[in-house]
This record gives C-alpha cells, sequence and structure tokens, in this order.
C-alpha cells in the first residue's frame, strides 16, 4: 500500500494526470451554480463507424447551453468532479474516451484519427437538443492535442480553446533535432498501449535496463509487447519524421478561435507551444492568443526535487486565468482576460513574471560567445571558456564519445516518469567530470545579463564516423560552483540540413553544426558565470547515436567516434545567446 500510494503521488506529475486539478473551474468564476445531470454514456458515431464512448454532465436546467469538449486516452472516471464544476457554472461538459482507449471502440494509434474523430464528436454535441452550439476545448499535453486540432479546418471551430503544455507539434513532440526523444517515446508508448493503464505495473518496471535496450524495434521485447506505432515512429526516425501522416500545426487555425496556450521551461513540448504561438499570433489578433510559460515541467508547478529555488511562482494564478479565458469566449463573460499582456513568462535567476508584446521581447538583440580553449576544454577544470573575442589561431578539443558509455541524463527539459530521471535544473558537476564533455565557461559576471528567446550553438566539428550526434547544455554557475542546466539540445549529423534523404559525413571532414538549445528566460546574475557543455549524448532523454550510420532502431552493435571541436579565425565555434537590454 505504501509503495502504491507513493507512486500515486509520483504520477500526478505524469502527462493529463498530472494537473487535471488545474481545469476545474473555480466557482469563483461563475455567475450560476446550477444544480448537475450526469447522463448515461453515449457512443458518438465516427465517420469511418468507430463508436467513441461519451459522458456528459451539464446543468439540470431548461434551455441550450455552452460546452466544453475533453478529448482523452486516460479514461473518464476521476474527471467526474471536473464536469460537475463545468455544469454548476453553466456549462455541458463533454468527456470522451479516444479511439481505441477504455471504453471506446478501434485501436489506438496516436495522433492518426483524432482529427476526424474530434470533427465527429464537435458536430455531435452541435446537434444536440441542449447546445447552443458554441463550443470551447480545454486539454493538457495528449489532451491538449486534440483541444488544438478539434480546430483544423474546421469552418465552424470552437471559438476558445485552453491548451497546456499540449503535444502542439506532434513530430516535435517524438523527436528533436533529428534525434528520438527515446525517453518519452519508449516510456509513454508503454503507458498507452492498449486499452488501459496500469500505473503499478508501469512502476515495477527497471527503466535504466529498458532504456538501454537495443535494437530499438526490439526494445518492448523486454516487457513481452509488441507496440505497432512505437517501430512506425522509428522508421520515421530515418529521415520522414512522420511528415505527411502526422498533423501539422498549419492546420490549426487561428481565424475564429481564442487560444490560450501555457507551457513550461523545463517540459518537452514548450518549445513547440512557443512555435505554435508565433505562428497564430502573427495571423491573428492579440487579444485572442496569449502566451504563458512558466518555471513548470509537465504540471503547473515547480519540478519539486529540482536544485532551483524559484520564489514565488504562484503569484500569477494560472488556473484562474484558464478559466476566464473560457468564460470570455465560450459564456461571454466580460471579464476582461483578453486586455491582458500578449505574453507572460518567469524570468529565471530574478524569479519574477514579466509581461511583453512579443516573443521573443522586442528588446532582445543577439550576442554571441565565441568558444574558446587551449585545447583542452574536457571536463569543467579544462581550459575552456566563452569569450566575447573571437578566436584567432587555437587548438582544436577533441573528446571520444562511446554509445557503452552515454553522457547520463540529469534534469533538463523532459516529460513524464519522474521516478527514473528528474526535470528541470540540476547541478551538473557530476556530468562535467567526464572527459567526453566539453566545457566553456565565461569569467565571474560583473553585471546581470539577461536573456529571453531562443538559444543557438554554432558548432563547427569534424568526427571519424558516418554519423554522430553533437549536444549542446546551457547552464548558469553559480558563486558557489553549483552549475543549474537552463535548456539544451541535440543534431543528428546526417540530418544537419533537416529531415528527408540522410545525409553521412565522410569521417574527419569539417562541418558547421546549427543546434537549436530551445527558448528560455533567465538572468545570469552579477557573480555567477555563464557555461555551455558540449558532448554527443544525452541519455536517454535522447536516443543514442550509434555512429555506424545505419537504419535508426535496427542495430545493437556501436563503434567509438573520436569528436573534434573547432575554434578559430575559419572556424569559431559560438553560443548565440538572445540578450535583453543595451549592455
Amino acid at each position: 500500500m505504501k509503495r502504491r500510494t507513493f507512486f500515486l503521488c509520483i504520477i500526478s506529475v505524469v502527462f493529463f494526470l498530472t494537473t487535471i486539478s488545474t481545469f476545474r473551474v473555480s466557482s469563483v468564476y461563475g455567475r450560476e451554480n446550477y444544480p448537475v445531470r450526469f447522463e448515461d454514456t453515449v457512443f458518438i458515431t465516427s465517420s469511418d463507424g468507430t463508436k467513441l464512448a461519451t459522458q456528459i454532465a451539464r446543468p439540470d436546467i431548461a434551455g441550450k447551453v455552452p460546452a466544453v469538449i475533453y478529448r482523452s486516452p486516460y479514461g473518464s472516471d476521476w474527471m467526474k468532479k471536473t464536469m460537475e464544476d463545468y455544469a454548476r457554472r453553466g456549462y455541458a461538459c463533454v468527456c470522451q474516451d479516444t479511439r481505441g482507449r477504455y471504453a471506446s471502440e478501434g485501436y489506438f494509434d496516436p495522433f492518426v484519427h483524432d482529427i476526424s474523430d474530434g470533427e465527429a464528436t464537435l458536430n455531435w454535441v452541435r446537434s444536440q437538443p441542449w447546445s447552443n452550439g458554441v463550443v470551447g476545448a480545454v486539454g493538457h499535453s495528449y489532451v491538449g492535442f486534440t483541444a488544438l486540432y478539434l480546430t483544423a479546418g474546421k469552418a465552424a471551430p470552437p471559438v476558445a480553446v485552453v491548451a497546456h503544455n499540449p503535444v502542439a507539434i506532434p513530430s516535435g513532440g517524438l523527436f528533436t533535432g533529428g534525434a528520438m526523444n527515446h525517453h518519452f517515446d519508449y516510456y509513454w508508448a508503454l503507458l498507452v498501449d492498449g486499452k488501459t493503464q496500469d500505473l503499478d505495473y508501469m512502476y515495477t518496471l527497471d527503466w535504466n535496463r529498458l532504456f538501454s535496450l537495443l535494437p530499438l524495434r526490439d526494445a518492448h521485447r523486454g516487457v513481452n509487447k509488441e507496440i505497432g506505432y512505437y517501430r512506425t515512429w522509428l522508421e520515421w526516425a530515418n529521415g520522414s519524421f512522420g511528415k505527411g501522416l502526422l498533423p501539422d500545426p498549419s492546420m490549426i487555425s487561428g481565424d475564429k478561435t481564442a487560444f490560450l496556450l501555457v507551457g513550461g521551461w523545463f517540459d518537452l513540448f514548450c518549445n513547440d507551444v512557443i512555435r505554435l504561438y508565433g505562428r497564430l499570433n502573427s495571423a491573428g489578433s492579440q487579444k485572442r492568443v496569449k502566451l504563458i510559460i512558466g518555471p513548470f515541467d509537465h504540471s503547473l508547478s515547480p519540478p519539486p526535487e529540482c536544485d532551483m529555488v524559484f520564489g514565488d511562482w504562484s503569484s500569477l494564478d494560472i488556473s484562474a486565468i484558464m478559466s476566464q479565458w473560457m468564460d470570455r469566449w465560450v459564456l461571454k463573460d466580460d471579464n476582461g482576460v483578453e486586455k491582458e499582456p500578449s505574453v507572460r513568462y518567469f524570468l529565471l535567476g530574478e524569479n519574477r513574471w514579466v509581461s511583453s508584446d512579443t516573443w521573443p521581447p522586442s528588446d532582445v538583440r543577439t550576442e554571441s560567445f565565441y568558444l574558446r580553449s587551449a585545447g583542452s576544454a574536457n571536463t569543467s577544470s579544462g581550459t575552456g571558456r566563452l569569450d566575447a573575442e573571437k578566436p584567432v589561431d587555437e587548438p582544436y578539443d577533441r573528446f571520444q564519445y562511446d554509445p557503452g558509455n552515454p553522457v547520463p541524463t540529469v534534469g533538463g527539459i523532459l516529460c513524464c516518469l519522474r521516478p527514473m530521471t528528474k526535470a528541470g535544473p540540476m547541478d551538473q558537476a557530476e556530468v562535467e567530470t567526464r572527459a567526453d564533455v566539453l566545457v566553456y565557461t565565461t569569467g565571474e559576471l560583473t553585471e546581470d545579463i539577461t536573456i529571453a528567446g531562443p538559444v543557438l550553438l554554432e558548432l563547427y566539428a569534424a568526427t571519424g564516423a558516418r554519423d554522430t550526434d553533437f549536444t549542446g547544455k546551457l547552464v548558469d554557475v553559480f558563486p558557489d560552483g553549483k552549475a543549474l542546466n537552463i535548456t539544451d539540445g541535440i543534431i543528428r549529423a546526417r540530418f544537419r540540413d533537416g529531415g528527408g534523404e540522410p545525409r553521412f559525413i565522410k569521417p574527419g571532414a569539417v562541418g558547421l553544426y546549427r543546434i537549436e538549445l530551445g527558448n528560455t528566460a533567465n538572468t545570469f546574475l552579477k557573480g555567477h558565470r555563464i557555461r555551455l557543455e558540449v558532448a554527443s549524448s544525452n541519455f536517454p532523454r535522447f536516443d543514442r547515436n550509434l555512429n555506424t550510420g545505419g537504419p535508426i532502431g535496427t542495430e545493437d552493435a556501436w563503434v567509438t567516434a573520436e569528436q573534434t571541436v573547432f575554434h578559430d579565425k575559419a572556424r569559431p565555434s559560438r553560443l548565440v545567446l538572445p540578450v535583453m537590454g543595451n549592455r
């Protein structure tokens, strides 16, 4: 019983289960307190005849009411309180099991059927005698994906969507920089396999062993399962990345829907949420598209086990804002929420909320920090440094990348499975003792440096292999020596020019690798130092490149690669930061 209780506490951060309470609508914002009527389960028929189990709670009153839709692969029984809260406030709350999950018919193939199933659900809701035709959609994680894509290609989409840490771009949820998001892909594929999920069973698994199994296409034999869509993702990892098969964010319509997007700096899906905001905001009114980014992992709170303190992060009541957003557009409540700033983000380091009309903020400019060393940047005790001055003639740095002994993931931008891999800023001291990690650091800062926006690493490098990975990690070094990771990224060499046909490397050839380290907002305080880590692995956050150039997912053997990083006049590797203000 103790183990079960402990696990259920931990799993509260996993996927949609993590923050369902944040979507409960506080009665503070409802002007009514209606009696509630729960309907018997109904089965909505999708376009191909599949029947989708749907629960409904609505106000037990005469007349027509608006509706809010949740479409979830995580069941609906534990949604009763949320459904009741909505109904008391005047909404019909419609909660549906996605295809193949719980009581719905069919096979759950993530992302594949949700647009057509969602359209059938939207049409059905509007056709009901209790419906006034006004519909909103709410969701977190995969449920956020189903909410966002209810707008895809619809002449009459939902009038409002609230999506918290949604899978805004499915291909981005599965892949980063050409690499697989292994920690998430493998875990989540197993979590949603079958009709229901057994959380106790998931807790008993040896994740260290499972993440390390090769070849990846057979990895689920470690739990005696074959999961078809996981094998499909591995096939996509060889170049297509699901293009033409996965829903594309360009399908999300911003013309008739008011969007509130909420993300977390340490959540796997945050960068795609920001990308979606940029597209929707450029296409519509700032009053109808809002973005909030907090110091969160895959929940609405900071990762509790991380090493960074976030001060009064809860001073912004995001749950209330989400409730007000739905009320404004669905209940037509003139609460003024659309007049709030377009972007609100939590500034790490200073631990305060900041407002902006754009992302990145308009006063951001890029500033280069060049990689420098005397040829031995290995470990935090080496000669690596970051410098505003360009290098002239300097020796290169070199390390060996052994896929059999990858650099371990310590905190960072993750989703789920907190018992196995902890998210957020954590001390990288042990990681930085490894000879296969190059470390470049500024001197002690004489003034604060604030960054807000996307971080880029331009790396001139060579490898002795046909294919390999290069990783980057931005780190804030405190006066006491504590080194906390802020954001990170990866590039798979064969896809350094984007997806499609892989372009393998001529061993020893020098190339420019542009590694997107993601978006962040952080003040490196006076007395701190800015640090960059360069390596070739971050495991199990990303799958290991086995350095052979063979088909991803099919190999079970690897070779060690000798990696060389250049920083001289002709090849000035640099970290490009989005610095705010004039310095």
